[in-house]
């Protein structure tokens, strides 16, 4: 693995005093790709990164060639050393060579294994490709592919996932829903942390948590990151397991029952009040219509059946999980003729395969009722929102609103669970 560098003031003013001699070529090479006259880039931003607790998330990947658009003012390193600073409206070009990564800024090339972007003129904020970003940008060969990260604290990667993860409400009415699930947020990234990958530590999109940067960010949900900070959740004297969902319906359920984990304690169904707390979720109840060649054919796509020749005879919710919520379903096809079949689906791939009637999504829940009407459309009638494991977000909202403090909102979705900091 290439360890990409961090330059702080101290061994800044070591380069100087080392490569004085070549300062002169320096400012010539900055001037040539697009520096301001006035500007001098001896003033560089010494980042302060905690190397315990730095996350690495990854922005954009290509196998050939990469384009990024400077939207501000950044200087780029290698190997410790400020090689070029670049203006708002340029634009790096990344070329993968196979052996190693050439970087192109009009006329200028760079040749290194690794490249990394910060800020400029003391700024905190790295503005490319029309985003904000804190910490730093390193660029770099990893695995033949040229892959970008944002490299940043895990206090400051917790602000920029709040706002695109969960509803922020008005006012401090999800107050204490956003506090508990800060806490979610940074146990699921220290976790991810905890695997010690190569070349980046976790996804900006649904693989893991989407990530927005700065423009994730908010003034109150900065200032509930800053309240939680360092905490996550623990049972007995391991960090917990995350897992957390939009809407669960009334019932949360059974991590074993989705992803086909071992037991653990404290991810199992439970109800979400007497009267639900996430009735409140615009996604608490809903429903679904098909018409039957919209039906059949998802089957088709997912190579359930040969054909689209094929026509609804019935449709059988054989079992349920506890929650409620299906497990296993028949679907009953023909061929207008003599053939009949019988397709098996369960669990959460039920959802993957069925799709909401638009097409747009995968089924909402597996929380529902299934049948054919006179029109022979076939309807789903359901409940929630996500695969019902861990916190209902929806859920922990309308607790806040109840007075509900944080604490008893997590301890509510994974009971047996405590909070720590990640330092005591």
């Amino acid at each position: 693995m290439n360890h990409v560098p961090v330059i702080t003031h101290k061994n800044f003013f070591k380069f100087l005093f080392i490569y004085s001699k070549k300062l002169s070529f320096l400012l010539i090479l900055i001037f040539l790709i697009g520096c301001s006259s006035g500007k001098k880039f001896t003033r560089y931003n010494d980042l302060k990164f905690d190397e315990s607790n730095n996350i690495r998330v990854l922005l954009d990947n290509a196998s050939s060639d990469l384009v990024i658009t400077v939207n501000d003012a950044i200087n780029i390193l290698v190997n410790d050393r400020i090689i070029a600073r670049v203006n708002s409206g340029n634009k790096l070009r990344l070329v993968n060579t196979s052996s190693s990564l050439n970087l192109v800024i009009g006329s200028k090339e760079f040749n290194s294994d690794s490249f990394i972007i910060t800020p400029a003129d003391q700024s905190e904020i790295i503005k490319i490709n029309n985003k904000k970003y804190r910490g730093r940008v390193n660029i770099f060969l990893g695995d033949s592919e040229i892959k970008i990260t944002n490299q940043i604290g895990l206090e400051d990667y917790v602000k920029g996932v709040m706002t695109k993860e969960m509803p922020i409400g008005k006012a401090n009415e999800n107050y204490n829903a956003l506090k508990a699930f800060s806490i979610c947020i940074r146990t699921y990234a220290y976790n991810k942390l905890s695997e010690n990958k190569d070349f980046f530590d976790i996804y900006t999109d649904t693989r893991d948590q989407v990530y927005g940067g700065v423009d994730g960010e908010s003034e109150l949900t900065n200032k509930i990151v800053d309240e939680t900070k360092n905490q996550i959740l623990f049972y007995e004297n391991s960090p917990a397991k995350m897992f957390y969902h939009s809407t669960c319906g009334g019932q949360t359920e059974d991590v074993q029952n989705v992803f086909g984990k071992k037991n653990i304690p404290y991810l199992i169904s439970i109800k979400d009040g007497e009267d639900p707390y996430c009735k409140i979720s615009p996604r608490f109840e809903w429903t679904e219509k098909f018409t039957e060649a919209t039906f059949i054919n998802r089957l088709s796509r997912a190579k359930l059946i040969e054909n689209a020749n094929y026509y609804v005879s019935d449709i059988v919710v054989k079992s349920r999980f506890e929650s409620g919520r299906v497990n296993e379903l028949d679907i009953i096809v023909n061929d207008g003729k003599e053939v009949q079949k019988t397709i098996f689906l369960s669990g959460n791939s039920i959802r993957s395969i069925i799709r909401s009637s638009d097409d747009k999504s995968i089924l909402k829940s597996t929380l529902f009722n299934i049948g054919i009407n006179a029109d022979r459309d076939i309807v789903i009638i359901g409940k929630g929102n996500g695969h019902g494991v861990g916190l209902c977000q929806w859920g922990a909202i309308g607790q806040s609103r109840n007075g509900i403090d944080y604490k008893k909102i997590l301890t509510h979705y994974f009971p047996g669970t405590v909070i720590k900091n990640i330092y005591d």
